[in-house]
């Protein structure tokens, strides 16, 4: 799969800002610190929002553009599906209340039976059309997500760094995320800022980049999904730097484990076939 131009200046400014990160991480969280920005609240409330809604109609792409066959691999497909659409249905709601201060069962089922219906319908729809792009892009999705997921929730796990607005100047200090001491901890995604899961399942909104490849209408909206996605990405970066959420090298490195993820499996999905030499002979 041929990486496009936009891409490719994406990840070295990454390397670039990664080199900044390395000399000024503390200086510029204690430079843009602002804990009651509302605009960047606002933004966290949805950060991780796109992630889950493309996940959910993925998986809702799964359980539709599955054969029809009865056999075992079918049926898993289709149970698989409806769950992880139902799953990922019922996080949109339940980070998007949470985040509002908000919890309430009944709002939590009425967004999940929502989402849930609308990625049906929709998947539905495309695959009357073009079943088997909408499946190899949903798988690419999938598998992306639960790749990032994994790495990034050992990072938390492992790596003992404090987010800037815990900081205390006695017990809580800053430390290089290289430095960081190592203590074992599986809830430390909910206290530790590297890498930041925030920013790797941000990455995920570059998945928007495939509906070209089941959706013939967007195939000249390449570059205004692109842009949507590089904004996006830019948005919640800043707010999360601002509100002291995560460091630039906690953020970086989320990214690329977000990127580098989705590039992985985009070479295993889309790869091109190697033509036999002999056979073009012939």
């Amino acid at each position: 799969m041929k990486i496009r131009k936009e891409f490719q200046i994406f990840f070295v400014i990454l390397v670039m800002l990664l080199v900044v990160s390395y000399y000024f991480d503390y200086q510029i969280s204690e430079g843009l610190y602002n804990r009651s920005s509302l605009i960047c609240r606002s933004i966290h409330v949805f950060a991780q929002l796109p992630a889950y809604l493309l996940m959910a109609f993925f998986s809702a792409g799964i359980f539709n553009s599955r054969s029809r066959d009865y056999s075992a691999y079918s049926m898993l497909s289709a149970a698989g599906g409806f769950l992880l659409t139902a799953v990922f249905g019922f996080l949109c709601g339940y980070v998007f209340l949470y985040n509002l201060g908000l919890y309430s069962i009944t709002l939590i089922m009425a967004i999940d039976i929502g989402i849930f219906v609308c990625c049906y319908m929709v998947t539905k729809l495309i695959c009357d059309h073009d079943a088997l792009a909408l499946r190899k892009a949903s798988r690419l999705g999938l598998s992306s997500f639960a790749l990032i997921l994994f790495i990034t929730l050992i990072g938390t796990a492992f790596f003992d760094r404090i987010p800037f607005r815990r900081l205390d100047g006695t017990v809580n200090v800053f430390e290089p995320w290289y430095l960081s001491g190592f203590s074992f901890e599986p809830t430390g995604f909910l206290n530790r800022s590297f890498p930041s899961i925030t920013m790797a399942l941000t990455a995920d909104i570059l998945l928007i980049n495939l509906v070209p490849e089941f959706a013939r209408r967007f195939r000249d909206r390449k570059t205004i999904l692109s842009m949507i996605s590089f904004s996006w990405i830019l948005l919640v970066a800043i707010s999360q730097l601002i509100l002291g959420y995560s460091y630039l090298s906690d953020i970086l490195i989320g990214l690329l484990i977000g990127c580098l993820s989705i590039l992985l499996f985009s070479i295993i999905y889309y790869r091109k076939p190697k033509v036999n030499s002999s056979e073009n002979l012939s």
